[in-house]
Protein backbone atom coordinates (compact mmCIF):
# COMPACT_ATOMS: atom_id res chain seq x y z
CA UNK A 1 0.00 0.00 0.00
CA UNK A 2 1.47 3.33 -1.06
CA UNK A 3 1.22 6.41 1.12
CA UNK A 4 -1.42 8.80 -0.21
CA UNK A 5 -3.18 6.13 -2.29
CA UNK A 6 -6.16 4.55 -0.48
CA UNK A 7 -6.67 1.68 -2.96
CA UNK A 8 -4.93 -1.53 -3.99
CA UNK A 9 -5.98 -3.81 -6.82
CA UNK A 10 -7.35 -7.27 -6.20
CA UNK A 11 -5.15 -10.19 -7.23
CA UNK A 12 -6.11 -11.51 -10.69
CA UNK A 13 -7.06 -14.92 -9.22
CA UNK A 14 -9.10 -13.44 -6.32
CA UNK A 15 -12.43 -15.06 -5.40
CA UNK A 16 -13.14 -14.30 -1.76
CA UNK A 17 -11.29 -12.77 1.18
CA UNK A 18 -10.73 -14.72 4.39
CA UNK A 19 -8.47 -12.33 6.31
CA UNK A 20 -6.63 -9.07 5.80
CA UNK A 21 -4.26 -7.10 8.01
CA UNK A 22 -1.38 -4.67 7.88
CA UNK A 23 1.98 -6.32 8.52
CA UNK A 24 3.52 -4.85 11.67
CA UNK A 25 4.48 -5.97 15.15
CA UNK A 26 1.85 -6.64 16.34
CA UNK A 27 -0.32 -7.10 13.26
CA UNK A 28 -2.78 -4.29 12.63
CA UNK A 29 -6.35 -5.43 12.11
CA UNK A 30 -8.26 -3.83 9.26
CA UNK A 31 -12.05 -4.02 9.59
CA UNK A 32 -14.47 -4.46 6.70
CA UNK A 33 -17.24 -1.94 6.11
CA UNK A 34 -19.96 -2.15 3.49
CA UNK A 35 -19.45 0.37 0.66
CA UNK A 36 -22.28 2.59 1.88
CA UNK A 37 -21.12 2.56 5.52
CA UNK A 38 -17.53 3.08 4.36
CA UNK A 39 -18.33 6.25 2.43
CA UNK A 40 -20.43 7.52 5.31
CA UNK A 41 -18.43 6.55 8.43
CA UNK A 42 -14.85 5.51 7.62
CA UNK A 43 -13.05 8.87 7.69
CA UNK A 44 -12.24 8.53 3.98
CA UNK A 45 -10.71 12.00 3.73
CA UNK A 46 -8.47 11.69 6.82
CA UNK A 47 -4.84 10.62 6.63
CA UNK A 48 -3.26 8.05 8.94
CA UNK A 49 -2.91 4.34 9.54
CA UNK A 50 -5.78 2.53 7.74
CA UNK A 51 -8.26 0.77 10.02
CA UNK A 52 -11.17 0.18 7.61
CA UNK A 53 -11.52 -1.23 4.13
CA UNK A 54 -14.19 -2.01 1.57
CA UNK A 55 -14.26 -3.67 -1.83
CA UNK A 56 -15.17 -1.43 -4.77
CA UNK A 57 -15.06 -3.04 -8.20
CA UNK A 58 -11.68 -4.69 -8.65
CA UNK A 59 -9.89 -3.05 -5.74
CA UNK A 60 -9.85 -2.66 -1.98
CA UNK A 61 -10.15 0.89 -0.68
CA UNK A 62 -8.78 1.78 2.77
CA UNK A 63 -9.50 4.55 5.23
CA UNK A 64 -8.03 6.69 6.55
CA UNK A 65 -5.83 7.33 3.51
CA UNK A 66 -2.41 5.75 4.23
CA UNK A 67 0.05 8.30 5.60
CA UNK A 68 3.04 6.15 4.55
CA UNK A 69 3.74 2.85 2.81
CA UNK A 70 2.26 -0.25 4.49
CA UNK A 71 2.48 -3.94 3.66
CA UNK A 72 -0.95 -5.55 3.44
CA UNK A 73 -1.21 -9.31 3.96
CA UNK A 74 -4.27 -11.18 2.66
CA UNK A 75 -5.53 -14.71 2.98
CA UNK A 76 -8.03 -15.40 0.22
CA UNK A 77 -9.69 -18.06 -1.87
CA UNK A 78 -8.27 -18.11 -5.37
CA UNK A 79 -9.61 -19.12 -8.76
CA UNK A 80 -7.74 -22.22 -9.97
CA UNK A 81 -6.14 -22.15 -13.38
CA UNK A 82 -8.44 -23.75 -15.96
CA UNK A 83 -7.17 -26.86 -17.69
CA UNK A 84 -6.51 -26.52 -21.42
CA UNK A 85 -4.22 -27.78 -24.16
CA UNK A 86 -1.35 -25.85 -22.59
CA UNK A 87 -2.28 -26.50 -18.91
CA UNK A 88 -2.26 -30.25 -18.24
CA UNK A 89 -3.09 -30.11 -14.52
CA UNK A 90 -4.50 -27.86 -11.84
CA UNK A 91 -5.49 -28.07 -8.16
CA UNK A 92 -8.54 -30.19 -8.92
CA UNK A 93 -6.62 -32.71 -11.00
CA UNK A 94 -3.84 -32.91 -8.42
CA UNK A 95 -6.13 -33.28 -5.40
CA UNK A 96 -9.45 -34.70 -6.66
CA UNK A 97 -8.88 -36.74 -9.81
CA UNK A 98 -11.63 -39.20 -8.82
CA UNK A 99 -14.27 -36.46 -8.80
CA UNK A 100 -13.22 -35.33 -12.28
CA UNK A 101 -13.20 -38.92 -13.54
CA UNK A 102 -16.68 -39.74 -12.20
CA UNK A 103 -18.13 -36.46 -13.50
CA UNK A 104 -16.66 -37.16 -16.93
CA UNK A 105 -17.97 -40.73 -16.97
CA UNK A 106 -21.41 -39.54 -15.92
CA UNK A 107 -21.47 -36.94 -18.69
CA UNK A 108 -20.28 -39.50 -21.28
CA UNK A 109 -22.86 -42.20 -20.51
CA UNK A 110 -25.76 -40.80 -22.58
CA UNK A 111 -23.49 -40.53 -25.62
CA UNK A 112 -22.22 -44.09 -25.16
CA UNK A 113 -25.81 -45.41 -24.90
CA UNK A 114 -24.98 -47.21 -21.68
CA UNK A 115 -27.57 -45.56 -19.42
CA UNK A 116 -27.45 -48.33 -16.79
CA UNK A 117 -24.09 -47.00 -15.53
CA UNK A 118 -25.25 -43.40 -15.02
CA UNK A 119 -26.44 -44.13 -11.47
CA UNK A 120 -23.12 -45.79 -10.63
CA UNK A 121 -21.08 -42.80 -11.78
CA UNK A 122 -23.50 -40.35 -10.13
CA UNK A 123 -23.21 -42.17 -6.79
CA UNK A 124 -19.42 -42.24 -6.99
CA UNK A 125 -19.34 -38.56 -7.98
CA UNK A 126 -21.61 -37.63 -5.04
CA UNK A 127 -19.32 -39.59 -2.69
CA UNK A 128 -16.27 -37.74 -4.05
CA UNK A 129 -18.01 -34.38 -3.62
CA UNK A 130 -18.93 -35.28 -0.05
CA UNK A 131 -15.25 -36.02 0.69
CA UNK A 132 -14.22 -32.69 -0.88
CA UNK A 133 -16.79 -30.75 1.14
CA UNK A 134 -15.89 -32.54 4.37
CA UNK A 135 -12.20 -31.86 3.78
CA UNK A 136 -12.95 -28.20 3.08
CA UNK A 137 -15.06 -27.84 6.21
CA UNK A 138 -12.46 -29.59 8.37
CA UNK A 139 -9.63 -27.41 7.07
CA UNK A 140 -11.59 -24.18 7.59
CA UNK A 141 -10.98 -24.20 11.35
CA UNK A 142 -8.54 -27.08 11.76
CA UNK A 143 -7.04 -27.14 15.24
CA UNK A 144 -8.75 -23.94 16.28
CA UNK A 145 -11.57 -24.14 18.81
CA UNK A 146 -14.56 -22.06 17.84
CA UNK A 147 -15.17 -19.12 20.12
CA UNK A 148 -17.68 -16.33 20.22
CA UNK A 149 -16.74 -12.71 20.67
CA UNK A 150 -18.92 -9.70 21.15
CA UNK A 151 -17.89 -6.40 19.62
CA UNK A 152 -19.42 -3.03 20.24
CA UNK A 153 -19.18 0.06 18.20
Amino acid sequence: MTGGDPSIGLPSDFLELRDIYIEATPRITVSYMSPSAFSRDARTTDSGRPVFYTALGSEFVFAPIPDTNYTVEMLYYFKPVAMSDSVASNEFMANYPDALLYATLGEAEPYLMNDARINTWAAMYDRALTRINTSDENSEYAGVPLSMSVTTR
